[in-house]
């Protein structure tokens, strides 16, 4: 849990209401994400700034506990904790009020150490990287300590002293009512020291902006729209604290023929009139291989045939099925001799009645 959700409305950055479904969460993300990302806006520190303030609140608004407990942090800043005066409140209302705002009166167990930006990129692949897994290079722009200070903001990693007005610890403490409620320092802006010299390369924010290319493995068989997390390749955390995560969203580009249903292949394949008509052996393609297919006599336009175990090979899963759709593809550039078989045909054969007779009935 973070100190400063008393401070920040996470609503409001992604525009949202607070009654909106994760559904909505989710859009109002992609959206401004794809907007302020740092890859789309090079050299834009507001960009930066906003695409790292709609990810944070993306992670807390997205889990459903996290945000539970961010509304009732909330609701309890806004009222002043003023709903215990007078009202009363039992064992169990003090366990669940120490259990989740602990870390706000300074009893939690973090310690004040805060992990590193969640981070999100997007990345685009074949359809046939997708179905037998990948690994590719992720450019990206993060987030990362000042090697020059150590992430102190001091000149050198030494030009700073202990603030007096807190003693170090980032906190002052204001009593309100039954409670000492810690908050942070002004003086030090919770860093428990005060900058004597600024250092020249991150001026004094302890982290500077560097390129980075990451190798990610995508598994065998992930669709369009996965997400892939990588533990640690976020911005960096606090001191002692992990560095935040990378979400990697796939994209993968439509098949000129195969088009996918979950783990299932679909294929569209024409037949001439005479292999529908007399029956023909077919070669079909899947996508490792080439197979025959038995097309029997009479076989009508829109017949669909299942050939097991040739669809996405998901990593770990059951192996999906191509499904081949045939169509009849009737002949369009037919010399004089063969249309005059086809009429003689149809005048000796086809003079009856007409398959679409029930239509009219």
């Amino acid at each position: 849990m973070s100190r400063d959700w008393l401070e920040k409305d996470f609503y409001a950055v992604l525009g949202v209401s607070k009654e909106a479904s994760t559904e909505d969460i989710k859009k109002a993300y992609k959206k401004l994400a794809r907007e302020n990302h740092p890859d789309l806006n090079p050299g834009d520190p507001e960009a930066e700034k906003r695409f790292k303030e709609i990810s944070e609140a993306s992670s807390v608004l997205s889990d459903s506990a996290k945000r539970q407990e961010y509304d009732q942090i909330r609701a309890m800043g806004a009222s002043g904790f003023g709903g215990f005066g007078g009202q009363g409140f039992n064992v169990e209302d003090l366990g669940d009020i120490f259990g989740n705002l602990g870390d706000i009166f300074g009893f939690g167990s973090s310690g004040g150490r805060r992990k590193g930006q969640t981070y999100q990129t997007n990345i685009n692949i074949s359809f046939e990287d997708a179905a037998a897994g990948v690994e590719t290079i992720v450019p990206l722009r993060k987030e990362v300590m000042c090697s020059d200070c150590k992430g102190t903001g001091a000149e050198n990693g030494t030009a700073f002293h202990r603030c007096n007005i807190c003693g170090g610890s980032g906190q002052t403490a204001s009593n309100q009512g039954f409670f000492s409620f810690a908050q942070t320092c002004s003086a030090c802006k919770g860093q428990g020291n005060v900058i004597d010299k600024q250092c020249r390369t991150c001026r004094s924010t302890g982290s500077v902006v560097e390129n980075e290319t990451i190798k990610v493995k995508v598994p065998a068989g992930v669709d369009n729209g996965t997400v892939i997390r990588l533990r640690g390749r976020g911005g960096s955390g606090g001191p002692g604290a992990p560095d935040g995560d990378l979400l990697v969203q796939i994209g993968v580009s439509p098949h000129k023929f195969f088009k996918r249903k979950n783990s299932d292949l679909v294929l569209d394949v024409p037949l001439m009139f005479t292999e529908a008509a007399l029956g023909a052996s077919i070669k079909i393609p899947t996508l490792t291989k080439t197979v025959n297919l038995k097309i029997p006599p009479g076989t009508p336009s829109g017949k669909m045939f299942k050939i097991k175990g040739e669809g996405i090979s998901p990593q770990g899963r059951r192996s999906g099925d191509l499904y081949v759709k045939v169509y009849i593809s009737p002949p369009t550039n037919l010399s004089r001799s063969a249309k005059k078989h086809l009429e003689k045909y149809r005048d000796q054969f086809e003079s009856g009645e007409s398959p679409r007779d029930y239509l009219y009935e």
